[in-house]
């Protein structure tokens, strides 16, 4: 019964873990998104593209250790 348990709680953490890789993707690309249609509305319509993947990354780091000290 306790190799049962174990197994299904194996399953369970791999699928929470897929699912919260997914959601990490999908929230950096809707940043991407967000920094470049910013960039434009600022005026510099040539972006190179390392400069919005690093600053999607800032953001996105910034949003993640934001949320893991909040109380």
């Amino acid at each position: 019964m306790g190799v049962i348990k174990g197994i299904g709680n194996l399953a369970l953490t791999i699928v929470a873990s897929l699912v919260l890789i997914l959601l990490g993707i999908i929230y950096f690309m809707v940043t991407v998104w967000i920094i470049k249609i910013g960039a434009g509305w600022a005026g510099y319509a040539v972006l190179d593209g390392n400069m919005v993947v690093l600053t999607a990354g800032i953001v996105t780091a910034a949003a993640m250790i934001g949320s893991a000290i909040q109380h």
